[in-house]
């Protein structure tokens, strides 16, 4: 009877493997024409190799998004990015939805590699000031790679925020992960209501939040903004992978 048994496991372990799916390219050059530039403001995006580049185009005031052609329920996405000039910031938005004012929404997975002391006045001491009286939940965090921010959503921050986190030892951690002028490595991990965050090999984010969507587009975000040149400004997303759960 064990024997028995035990060949019934051995039988499954393929079909249990297997249901998870293999992690392949989210996009490569036989889909990237496929993928569209959505949101208020239009941003340019290219492919060379496994990078893809997105920069802003003159002088658009609002966030432009590169987004799959399809929806994503579960899942393990992985990428390394890069940013320049360290000031800009960026994220991937995950189960996302396109509205019909033409903005994008859903949890987006943040990007940022600036150092406080980098960002300009308004930014590192005003803007935090005013939304701290005001117990904002969109208030600015500081080494934020790995936490979910809740764009055009009605929470502001995920984690750390609305679903729980310690947002002062979330910008401790994040500030001795970051690598400033080099590739950073992600990964999120959605199931269900639950999502897991990595940065550069290191566990970020593990919350569930029943406000989640079940479903949606993955979009890659360029920010908007009144760029003295345009052209200096850049995101890449490396190796973009994907496993379906």
């Amino acid at each position: 009877m064990k024997r028995v048994v035990l060949l019934v496991l051995l039988a499954l372990l393929p079909a249990a493997a297997s249901a998870a799916g293999e992690a392949k390219p989210l996009i490569d050059a036989s889909s990237f024409d496929a993928w569209t530039v959505e949101g208020q403001s239009k941003a340019s995006f290219r492919l060379e190799g496994d990078v893809v580049i997105g920069q802003p185009v003159g002088h658009e005031p609002k966030n432009s998004f590169l987004c799959s052609p399809r929806s994503y329920a579960d899942f393990e996405l992985a990428f390394a990015f890069r940013i320049s000039p360290r000031t800009l910031n960026s994220g991937v938005q995950v189960r996302s939805h396109v509205r019909d004012d033409d903005i994008v929404a859903g949890p987006q997975l943040e990007m940022a590699v600036a150092a406080p002391g980098e960002l300009g006045f308004a930014r590192r001491w005003l803007f935090p000031l005013l939304v701290r009286l005001t117990d904002n939940p969109w208030r600015p965090r500081y080494w934020p790679s790995g936490g979910i921010y809740g764009e055009s959503l009605s929470m502001g921050w995920i984690y750390p925020g609305a679903a729980g986190g310690d947002a002062d030892a979330f910008a401790e951690q994040g500030e001795r992960l970051t690598r400033q002028d080099d590739w950073n490595d992600l990964r999120i991990v959605a199931r269900g209501k639950r999502m897991q965050t990595w940065l550069n090999g290191e566990a970020r984010a593990d919350f569930e939040y029943a406000e989640l969507p079940d479903e949606g587009r993955i979009c890659l975000q360029v920010h908007g903004g009144s760029y003295a040149d345009p052209s200096a400004y850049r995101v890449e997303w490396r190796a973009l992978s994907i496993r379906e759960y």
